[in-house]
């Protein structure tokens, strides 16, 4: 038996995870309308910011959508309440269903949302370029782009990233007995049928980590892997459920957010970033002729600041532009050529 396996306690687990997914979004639901109102004006002393935190109060609610997970959206909806006395109404979808929806609504001219939070991709240079989103930087939002670090502001600030989810493993605290110490360990005949990894093709972050793998450990590593009949999923969520199982040792990306709310309800599941890494990036939209643009525009203005930057960091165990929770040897994701997806789908097996 491999020295870091230990045997299976039960394949039941399963129901663990899937209840505390439930319980999660129950428990949401029951606090999302007891938010406090906060302060709203009355530390703000800027006549501009005053000005918008007024319209904004007017409005009274923002509808956001973000990819986030449902307690980190929550989280920071309720400090901007707090700070503003704007409710706030979450809802959290998976990249491409959050991408479909935004797109379905905006094309029929009835856009639900107010801001979005989704991974950077060609969709937003798309969006903007249909009006579907107002350019962050001719929304007249005060003092932006201020003192937010410019690498970070896309299409000359029109598409700030805020979040950067840093991928990491996960695995079975009950099945291995210390974290693995590096990405090769998904090649590790050990493992072979105890892999819960999502699709390469459903993230271009995802496609930018294997890339990376690629370049830092060869081609053979992923030939490897796929010697190991990792079970695909179709995206984060349903892997990281099958590892709290049992039904999976390692899997792949992890999400801290998923994984910590998972734990907290003594799911043996943990993460560890066992050398370089990248992970999907996340930005700020503003929804073209939303409801509510006024409290859109101020909600901007608090995610871009330092303080709600820092929050939505602490809150998903990402990365925030001002440096919170950026480890070493984290690179941003770069773009993967369709010749490279190719190769990468082709050596995983999953084409």
């Amino acid at each position: 038996m491999h020295p870091h396996i230990r045997p299976s306690r039960s394949l039941a687990r399963r129901a663990l995870a899937l209840g505390a997914s439930v319980a999660l979004t129950v428990g949401l639901a029951a606090c999302g309308s007891d938010s406090a109102v906060g302060s709203g004006t009355a530390n703000v002393t800027d006549p501009e910011l005053r000005e918008l935190v007024e319209a904004a109060q007017q409005e009274g609610t923002l509808t956001l959508y973000g990819v986030p997970d449902e307690a980190v959206l929550q989280a920071l909806g309720d400090r901007f309440t707090e700070l503003y006395g704007v409710e706030v109404e979450p809802v959290r979808l998976v990249s491409a269903d959050l991408s479909q929806r935004f797109s379905s609504e905006a094309d029929s001219g009835a856009p639900a949302s107010d801001a979005i939070l989704l991974t950077h991709s060609p969709f937003f240079g798309d969006a903007l370029d249909k009006d579907w989103l107002t350019p962050v930087s001719e929304a007249g939002i005060p003092d932006y782009p201020g003192s937010y670090p410019e690498e970070y502001l896309e299409r000359d600030g029109d598409v700030p990233v805020v979040s950067l989810v840093q991928t990491s493993m996960v695995y079975n605290t009950d099945a291995v007995s210390q974290a693995p110490t590096s990405w090769q360990a998904y090649a590790d005949p050990a493992y072979r049928g105890k892999l819960a990894i999502a699709d390469p093709a459903t993230s271009p972050a995802n496609l930018a980590f294997w890339q990376l793998m690629r370049d830092e450990y060869g081609d053979d590593f992923l030939r490897a892997i796929a010697e190991n009949n990792p079970s695909w999923q179709n995206s984060a969520v349903p892997g990281t459920q099958a590892v709290a199982a049992g039904e999976a040792v390692l899997g792949h990306p992890g999400v801290e957010a998923i994984v910590r709310n998972l734990r907290d309800s003594g799911a043996p599941v943990d993460t560890t970033v066992p050398g370089p890494s990248t992970g999907p990036e996340i930005a700020l939209g503003l929804t073209g002729n939303s409801e509510h643009p006024n409290a859109a525009k101020l909600f901007a203005h608090f995610v871009l600041s330092e303080e709600g930057s820092t929050l939505l960091a602490e809150e998903s165990g990402a990365g925030s532009p001002y440096g919170t929770n950026l480890t070493e040897g984290f690179a941003r994701p770069e773009r993967v050529s369709p010749e490279q997806e190719k190769a990468i789908t082709q050596l995983l097996g999953t084409e």
